[in-house]
């Protein structure tokens, strides 16, 4: 005590024949000695002492005398604080004639004393206040620091019951927990850390007795809660004299108690405070905000964020090399049926249907998500690929129950089902789930209704793995302008006819030192649905490139011609587009070509054919290309205003050894000379090709051996010196 220290020679001072002056805290300790030596018999008179005398209570005189074997002679009188709480007692240790003269007057003392142990008392107690306050600092400051840590591993990458567990865990070793667990039954989410002192505890009748017991207590609470908690049966000795437990309520979207995060029990014995549920209920908010981040709005089960951080965790508990999970992939075959046929509602209807029935069959050891709008997974830890199998077919066998019903109108709903491995050779990332993925497509693309398991020697799996590796590289190639714009030179057959004709083709810088095959990334971009994005790019891109050389194109009659997939001639809002980007060019209609297969164009008859007489009307040539694959091809000719036929590569590359192609090219020709209308022949690779396409009428040619494709950029330089020598 410092403040007493000071306060020696004062105290000397006032009562220059006191031998010694002690203090003795509220404990009977003696917290300082103005001779620092100890003193047991003072020291035995204050342990004798009544504590209603020790705290200042007594009803008589304020202070007391005592005379001590040794004959030596105390008096003593307590330290009070401006509202009369008792900080000790200051003891005045006289010598044996002193304390007998008759000059010694107690109550003179006490009204001597009485100034300085005020100042003193204020001392002590500024002082005692201020280390409380300090304490408090720290244990705030402890918390605040677990409080970041907390929010930080939330608002990274704790999406999983790892994340969960950190907050658990953190938490229960702060306040020094015995058990502290949270539950939410609904999500079958039981995360648990356990103090060495509770091992033996049987936790299972503990966490039954929270659900069944203490759970419904909550409702309508959404704040930490302390109850006191009997010995629960059959729990352990350890909760024999029972204990305090600490409630927060985990709240789901909606404002309802759908778990607990519960602490039973301190450690230390020591209750509960309201700094504890304070502190509490900032983490039951963080596990509802891990919980909303890792589980799907719609179906209460995991989101694909969660799930892949709990393969991650998966990857992890997989024991050795032999050691196995499995992943079980659902995807709905006929959902966008269900939709057109009666409402996006009902088709969320048998979305919800569906994720009852997975966690209806599903078993201890598996975790289920919702990966996409009707794509499921489960992932079953520590299983074969007969148990994924079974499991699979069990569900499939149950898969009646997603027929859809309204009024007379019923709509029975099937599943694909794919299987993958997951195991050490897989890595903890999601390679096994692109496998689950594709044996999911492979069952679709085999008549659905089906389940299938991966195959890695199976070709057409590697392909649309390959596929499935190529869509980031296209997404990146978009982004960061990876592509490159090709022109690749059309002649005229006819020594009269010396018109400019490119065709625009599309090729990818290279990725990582390696060519990306025109073909490979076209299959991926088709197959995953990305070819408007690419005919977007290659629209704008070309045309800005045309834009810089209007008068060149103009005096020329050069023309371009661009290709157009068949997933953007069912874009509704491709037209409008091409026509904004047509507009801001400002470039002569004539000069741009389009080009449309024609497959695609059949099997979007109405769409191309509004397209087509669009572009048509504003002076842009349209070209049917691949025309003659079909078996309908003369018969739907007559739908479409087009201004040339390119004749199906196919029959031109063994035209010169095959009749049937040499026919077909004959015949080709004759109708489009009847329609009024060009012909062109791509894969024009030899002279002999071009000689005998030329005999048969053909137009134009295309092809190696009349030229190879150049960067659109350095065939539109060339064009403009040419032009500009032929001008001087």
């Amino acid at each position: 005590m410092k403040n007493i220290g000071k306060a020696r020679a004062l105290l000397h001072a006032l009562v220059p024949r006191a031998q010694c002056f002690c203090f003795y805290d509220g404990e009977r300790q003696c917290v300082w000695s103005s001779d620092g030596a100890e003193d047991y018999e003072v020291d035995s008179f204050i342990a004798e002492l009544p504590g209603t005398v020790l705290r200042g209570e007594q009803d008589d005189e304020p202070y007391l005398r005592r005379t001590l074997k040794s004959g030596r002679t105390v008096f003593s009188m307590p330290v009070l604080t401006a509202n009369e709480s008792a900080l000790g007692r200051l003891v005045v240790v006289f010598s044996r004639n002193a304390g007998k003269s008759s000059a010694f007057n107690p109550s003179v003392l006490y009204d001597i004393l009485k100034p300085a142990v005020d100042v003193v008392a204020e001392g002590l107690d500024t002082e005692r206040r201020l280390q409380r306050a300090l304490s408090e600092t720290r244990d705030s400051a402890k918390e605040l620091r677990l409080v970041y840590e907390v929010d930080e591993k939330v608002h990274g990458s704790s999406h999983s019951h790892a994340g969960l567990a950190q907050l658990v865990g953190q938490s229960g070793r702060f306040l020094e927990i015995a058990y502290s667990v949270l539950l939410i039954p609904g999500k079958r989410i039981r995360i648990s850390a356990t103090h060495s002192s509770w091992k033996g505890v049987n936790r299972k009748v503990l966490d039954r007795y929270l659900i069944d017991h203490m759970m419904p207590k909550l409702d309508g609470r959404n704040y930490p809660v302390v109850f006191e908690i009997p010995a629960a049966p059959e729990a352990g000795p350890q909760q024999d004299t029972g204990y305090q437990t600490l409630l927060c309520p985990i709240l789901d979207r909606h404002g309802n108690t759908e778990g607990v995060l519960a602490l039973l029990g301190r450690v230390n014995n020591r209750n509960f405070e309201d700094s504890h549920r304070r502190f509490m209920a900032h983490i039951a908010r963080k596990v509802e905000l891990v919980i909303q981040q890792s589980f799907d709005t719609m179906t209460g089960v995991m989101n694909r964020d969660g799930f892949e951080a709990q393969m991650q965790e998966s990857w992890k508990a997989l024991s050795d090399d032999k050691d196995a999970h499995q992943l079980i992939y659902f995807d709905l075959d006929n959902l966008q049926l269900v939709n057109d046929k009666f409402s996006r509602n009902a088709g969320d209807e048998v979305i919800k249907r569906l994720a009852v029935l997975l966690e209806e069959n599903l078993p201890q050891t598996a975790v289920l998500s919702r990966l996409g709008e009707d794509d499921f997974c489960i992932l079953l830890t520590h299983a074969n690929t007969d148990q994924a199998m079974a499991l699979a077919s069990g569900v499939r066998a149950r898969s009646d129950q997603l027929r859809y019903l309204q009024g007379d109108s019923s709509l029975q709903v099937t599943m694909s089902i794919g299987i993958a491995e997951f195991n050490r050779a897989n890595g903890s990332d999601n390679g096994a789930l692109t496998h689950a993925r594709m044996a999911c497509e492979s069952a679709k693309e085999h008549g659905r209704d089906r389940v299938e398991v991966y195959d890695g020697d199976n070709q057409s799996m590697v392909r649309r793995y390959d596929d499935m590796n190529l869509v980031a590289v296209l997404q990146k190639a978009l982004d960061s302008d990876g592509f490159v714009l090709m022109a690749q030179p059309i002649l005229g057959l006819s020594e009269a006819d010396d018109a400019i004709r490119y065709e625009i083709l599309l090729r990818m810088r290279e990725v990582e030192g390696e060519d990306v095959p025109t073909e490979s990334f076209l299959s991926a971009a088709e197959r995953y649905q990305m070819m408007p994005q690419i005919d977007r790019w290659v629209v704008s891109s070309s045309l800005q490139l045309l834009a810089e050389h209007p008068d060149m194109l103009s005096e020329r009659d050069a023309r371009f011609s661009i290709n157009l997939s068949g997933q953007s001639l069912s874009d509704d809002e491709m037209l409008d587009f091409i026509e904004q980007e047509l507009d801001a060019a400002d470039l002569p209609s004539s000069c741009i070509g389009f080009e449309v297969t024609e497959s695609s164009a059949v099997s979007n008859l109405k769409r191309a054919q509004h397209l087509i007489d669009t572009l048509h009307e504003r002076g842009c040539s349209i070209s049917l290309d691949d025309f003659g694959a079909g078996l309908s091809s003369f018969a739907y000719l007559k739908n479409f205003k087009v201004d040339a036929l390119k004749i199906d590569g196919g029959f031109i590359r063994d035209i010169t050894d095959n009749r049937i192609s040499e026919s077909m090219v004959a015949a080709i020709t004759q109708v489009a000379k009847v329609m009024e209308l060009e012909t062109v022949a791509e894969y024009v690779e030899s002279d002999d090709i071009r000689d005998l396409i030329e005999r048969l009428g053909v137009d134009y040619a295309q092809g190696h051996a009349i030229g190879k494709p150049a960067p659109l950029s350095d065939v539109l330089d060339q064009l403009e010196d040419l032009d500009k020598t032929w001008l001087a």
